[in-house]
Order: structure tokens, then sequence, then C-alpha cells
């Protein structure tokens, strides 16, 4: 059985379309288990997640696929799956995030791909396939969320299985290994010491889990495009940095509470006092490159999708030029952290807008 865990916080209507294309799934109903981990006592979710289940499997013939909800404490998507990894009986664990629409396939694929390889007497994580949904009406700063590295990197994944003799068991390493559609073994999850808690949003605990299951199981992440979901998640460029400078901010206390992992995933020691020097010189530095790109940067969101035929190298070069910008808000989060001043992502914005003499 496969056990699939949902982490849920305000989000009901994306939820319970996650749930409906959960339903209607090709495989059988008693090969799997649906986990939705509700970060916060919210009733009406809870509620509404049981209404859309029942009405999914509605006037089917057969038993439903079993639904389990669990609830604790506001603490953040981490804390959500940790507690809902107490409920789930299945031999493998499918991490999705509540605003992903499984393909009818995604829960066969990854229950087939993780059968052969227990035949080879092996054992990996799993990362799917999961496109963004393209909303109408569309514009170029979305186009580039989907087919660059701004956010996840599928872009070089796919480009690396149209190379000729691409090994389709290339270890992609634990920086590839989003929740928004990972499967892995439950028995090695939890002798690894289960799902981390960080903080109250996104608080990089795929990356520390699949550290862990490489670092300490020697399990590689596997791509299997074919286990394939949608990401139904719409952003804007202002998102997007705030994004940015979230993680920049965060990241000092993930490197407190997983060192060895952080050391890895940042490539420098942020206990390291030099590195707040360091970061001082570099955002003062950049500071008037990252300003000079945020109104074009902005300006992506009213500007039309580029033709198939021309995007290619265009979006390329466009994600080049955004780099100084998304670099200066994550070390200018990094020094705020660093310098134990509030995380003020607004304020950041303020002072690039002020250099160049934007509206706010």
């Amino acid at each position: 059985m496969i056990s699939v865990i949902i982490p849920t916080f305000r989000r009901t209507e994306k939820l319970c379309n996650c749930l409906g294309a959960l339903a209607n799934q090709t495989l059988a109903p008693d090969d799997y288990e649906v986990v939705v981990a509700v970060d916060g006592f919210e009733p009406r979710t809870h509620a509404a997640a049981a209404a859309a289940w029942s009405a999914a499997w509605g006037g089917r013939s057969g038993s439903p696929a079993n639904l389990i909800i669990t609830q604790g404490p506001h603490g953040g998507p981490g804390a959500a799956r940790a507690l809902a990894l107490a409920s789930c009986s299945g031999d493998t664990l499918l991490f999705l995030n509540d605003d992903v629409i499984p393909e009818p396939d995604c829960l066969r694929e990854h229950v087939d791909a993780h059968e052969r390889l227990a035949a080879q007497g092996r054992s990996a994580m799993i990362i799917g396939d999961a496109p963004w949904r393209v909303h109408t009406p569309d514009n170029r700063f979305a186009q580039m969320l989907r087919e660059t590295s701004m956010v996840f990197f599928y872009d070089r994944m796919h480009a690396a299985l149209r190379e000729p003799g691409h090994n389709p068991d290339h270890d992609w390493g634990f920086r590839h290994a989003w929740m928004l559609n990972l499967s892995a073994s439950a028995r090695a999850v939890r002798e690894a010491g289960g799902v981390q808690a960080n903080q109250h949003t996104y608080g990089r605990e795929d990356d520390e889990l699949a550290f862990r299951l490489s670092s300490q199981r020697g399990m590689p992440v596997l791509f299997r495009p074919r286990a394939r979901v949608v990401h139904d998640h719409a952003m804007s460029p202002r998102e997007y940095l705030k994004r940015e400078y979230g993680l920049g901010y965060t990241a000092l206390a993930f490197s407190h509470k997983s060192p060895a992992c952080a050391l890895e995933l940042f490539r420098m020691n942020l206990a390291d006092p030099a590195v707040r020097t360091q970061t001082a010189g570099f955002v003062e530095q950049t500071a008037g490159e990252a300003a000079g790109a945020l109104g074009w940067f902005e300006s992506l969101a009213t500007q039309p999708p580029l033709p198939p035929g021309q995007s290619a190298q265009a979006l390329r070069t466009q994600y080049e030029q955004h780099l100084p910008l998304k670099r200066w808000m994550w070390r200018r989060a990094l020094l705020d952290a660093l310098s134990g001043a509030p995380a003020e992502p607004e304020a950041a914005l303020s002072r690039l807008r002020r250099l160049v003499g934007l509206a706010a």
C-alpha cells in the first residue's frame, strides 16, 4: 500500500481539487490511502475534505480508498507531515502539496517505480514531474517560472532526458527531492528519524529529509516523469521575491538545526562570523544592480508569453538577468537574520525602489 500525505493550511479549494484527482486514480482503492494533515485546528477544512472525498466517490461501485484526516497546532507543513506519518499504514509514502492535481496514473507510477527497484534489491527516493498549471491570461513571468529553474529544476531534468545516452537512474541529489511530488520507503523515512518540523512556513524539510536518506542510507533521488501532477500555484513577481527573502531569512535558523545539511545546501558555514561581514559587503556592492533589475522584472507579469519557437533562448537570457535581484533578496534577508533584525521583505524591496526612484 502507498500512503499519500498532504499537509494543508487554509487552502480548502486547492485541497478539494487535489482530493478529487486522488479519487480518480487507476490504482485500486485497496492499494492506497490518503492522509490529510490539517496544520491547525480548522473544523471547516476537516469537514470540506471529508465532503469532497465523499462526493468524488459518490455513485461509484466498490469501496473508496481510505481517507484519514489529522490535525494539530499550527506548526507549518513539516509539523503537519510529521503528525500524519504516525497515521500512515503504507509501506511507501508519497508526499504531495495540497495545490497539486495528480494525474490518473500518478500513484500507480510511483508504486511501479518502487516495485521495480525492490525487484533489483534497491531503494530510492522517486521525484515525479510537477509542471506548473498555465493560468489565463498567461504572462512572461509565469512562463519563466514554468520553463526555467527559478523555483524548481525540472527544466534541467527534462533536458537531461533528451540527451543521447542519458542514464534514467541518474542520482539527482537531495536538492531535487521536493515534497510537492516525492515518494520513498516508509520504513526508510521512519528509521532516518521522520520528517523534521522547522517553522510555520516552508522550512526545507524536504531537503533535510532527503539529505538524511542520502547520507545515512545511500538512497539516490531518481526522476520518474510519468508520475505526474500539475502544480496549480499562481505567483506574482513580488511574491516570488518575498519568497526568496523568506528562504534567506530562515537559512540561519535552519543551519543551527541541521548544520551538515545546511553546509551542503548553502556551500558556506552560516555560523562563521566572517559570513556576516561577507554578506554585508555583498548586499552593499550589488544593491544598485539588483535595484536596476526590479522594474524590468516586475514588468514581466504584464508582458505576453513568448511563442514556443522563440522562448527557450530568450527565457534563459531573462533568467540570467534576474539572478542579481534574486541573490540580493536572499542575502539581504540573511543579513537581517544575522543582525538579529526582524524579517521585513517589504522594507528590502522599498530600499531597492528608492535607489532607482520606483513607485512603491
